[in-house]
């Protein structure tokens, strides 16, 4: 194959000779030229004869290698490998060891476009494969897993290269360079497109040693990936290649984000990575399962005990825990509800009885925001904390304060003066905790108008406030509260009315729902937010979409023109946006709005 290359390249350039044995001429240009020196001053030549040269082996090899950077131009790269492939059997193991990560980070960059496409270095690459296939049965562990490293990187349809590694599977004694031999037969199948042998994968899943178990079943979910494999390709390509076992539990992390109904035994690979001895790979599996929302529900049995241990992995798994809405996560709220790094920001509102005590303490301490993020979201259910959250108006969180007053409704009576006087703008309250500075100029009080409306029930300061806040140019800050007001702020629809046409994604959508509620003119509304709906055929989902969704469902049946990117979204295999939670999101919207539609 090498000469082949070597053929191909003189016939192209029409100079160059094959070389003949260590610091030979090369196989493209002569290497001063290679080097841009004058002729008898090039390096390479020399560094090569020093890598078989007892004594200045790691001196050559430290010069050489830059040369050998995914960054140098093919033309020196690609004869400066073939040559060390050539090399590769003369070499002491650290430096085989070197050559063979070289053909795998080269593979890599290939891959991820750091190299401009050429044939030319893929056929070297190829040869790489080869050579390293021949020591997959090296004496030396570390030799064998670099080997079977870059067999599995550089991926080529090559059938002989998983028959070889079969073969080395069957008799490898290292579980680590068992993994790694597991890892690229996976590989090398799925460049193949051939089904994996059932009964001889059987026998790695079930395997004695749980780091065997771990690189079998990443090996046999790669096998059977369908869900953008080029993407995952570029990605691994730009991070480097990870520990063996660490990349299963990645591998099955991508697989459960584009997937609604994974492969058997995906979910099993992240809780057998919680188990690992290494932390990076238990955390790797503990960071899945924080963001995997419902589906984690049947599995809680087994995180429990995880969840209890200390450390970031257990703060990851109580997250996890808390979005498949367990009950028995309670305790471990409650024992740490006083660490901020824990970064909860959503807990169940029917937790509301046991968990008050200690948000009441968050909201009267230092750092109350993570505690108001959650109350948004719970309405009356916060009502016992209403005195604290009087509290929270004259100071730097009078925003988030009031927008909680306001969703607790009747039952925060208590601040109803104090949201006055700040939606009038009478009071201003102070810019930093724990000192006197206020504004000089008048506070918008929006959320504080809203909030003393949702309290009251008298509209009057709610439609000044909100509506003079839309004449001044703050229409996205309003929208949804003017929406909320719906006809009782009908004089306002005029000032709305501009903001359909808005170039801004956000403001348009944001205006259809108080277009809609302050007039009833649903077509209008509805032929702004469907052209929103078009990113999701591309599988995107983001909250401008839910936004866009949710609003559709509020407007009902006359919204029937979303029925159909609404119902591809419920009946999709694959899965929409970056996160498992952003999906369930997307379709419990849809779900909803389907319904409201009919």
């Amino acid at each position: 194959m090498i000469e082949m290359v070597s053929r191909l390249w003189r016939r192209r350039n029409g100079r160059g000779t094959t070389p003949a044995g260590p610091g030979g001429a090369t196989a493209d240009e002569p290497w001063h030229v290679l080097e841009n020196v004058p002729e008898g001053h090039e390096e390479i030549p020399g560094l090569l004869r020093g890598l078989v040269t007892p004594g200045s082996r790691r001196a050559s090899w430290d010069r050489l290698e830059p040369h050998l950077g995914w960054w140098q131009r093919p033309g020196i790269l690609r004869p400066l490998l073939a040559r060390l492939l050539v090399m590769l059997p003369e070499l002491d193991r650290r430096h085989r060891i070197a050559v063979l990560d070289v053909v795998r980070r080269t593979a890599d960059a290939l891959r991820a476009g750091s190299h401009r496409p050429d044939a030319l270095l893929e056929a070297v690459l190829v040869e790489g494969q080869r050579a390293a296939a021949a020591l997959l049965s090296d004496d030396c562990p570390e030799v064998r897993a670099a080997a079977a490293g870059a067999v599995e990187h550089v991926r080529a349809a090559d059938p002989a290269m998983f028959e070889a590694l079969r073969r080395q599977a069957d008799v490898e004694s290292d579980p680590y360079v068992l993994g790694c031999h597991l890892l690229a037969a996976g590989e090398v199948l799925a460049a193949l497109g051939t089904p994996a042998p059932a009964d001889w994968w059987e026998s790695w899943l079930h395997h004695a040693d749980p780091h065997v178990r771990l690189t079998a079943r990443t090996a046999h979910l790669t096998v059977g990936r369908a869900a953008r494999p080029e993407e995952a390709d570029a990605r691994r390509g730009r991070s480097g290649r990870p520990a063996p076992h660490r990349a299963a539990v990645e591998r099955a992390g991508e697989l459960l984000r584009t997937s609604r109904h994974p492969p058997t035994g995906t979910w099993e690979t992240v809780l057998a990575g919680l188990a690992a001895d290494n932390v990076l790979v238990a955390d790797a599996a503990a960071k899945i399962i924080a963001r995997a929302g419902t589906r984690i529900s049947p599995y809680t049995d087994l995180l429990l005990p995880f969840a209890w241990r200390d450390g970031h992995s257990s703060d990851d798994i109580v997250k996890g825990l808390i979005g498949a809405g367990d009950l028995r996560d309670l305790p471990l709220v409650l024992k740490r509800s006083h660490n901020p790094s824990l970064g909860i920001t959503s807990l169940p509102a029917r937790w509301a009885p046991q968990t008050l005590p200690a948000l009441r303490a968050r909201l009267a301490g230092d750092r109350p925001e993570e505690a108001l993020r959650i109350l948004a979201d719970w309405g009356p259910a916060g009502a016992p904390a209403v005195r604290e959250l009087i509290g929270l108006l004259d100071t730097p969180h009078a925003r988030a304060a009031a927008a909680v007053l306001g969703g607790i409704g009747p039952a925060a009576g208590k601040a109803a003066g104090l949201l006055s006087d700040l939606a009038r703008g009478d009071l201003r309250p102070r810019r930093f905790p724990n000192h006197g500075y206020r504004e000089p100029h008048r506070w918008h009080g929006t959320p504080a108008a809203w909030a003393h409306w949702r309290i009251t029930g008298d509209p009057r300061i709610a439609v000044d406030v909100i509506g003079a806040a839309l004449r001044t140019g703050r229409g996205r800050v309003v929208l949804s509260h003017l929406a909320d007001l719906g006809p009782l702020a009908a004089g306002c629809s005029d000032d709305v009315a501009p903001l359909l046409g808005s170039p801004g994604e956000w403001t348009r959508v944001g205006a259809a729902g108080p277009w809609w509620r302050l007039t009833g003119d649903a077509d209008t509304a509805v032929a702004t937010l469907l052209p929103e709906l078009r990113r999701l055929s591309e599988y995107a989902a983001d909250p401008l979409i839910l936004r866009a969704v949710d609003l559709l469902g509020s407007i009902g049946r006359p919204a029937a023109a979303a029925v159909p990117a609404l119902t591809s979204v419920t009946t999709s295999e694959r899965r929409y946006g970056a996160s498992i939670l952003l999906d369930e999101r997307l379709c419990r919207g849809a779900h909803t709005a389907l319904a409201a539609i009919g």
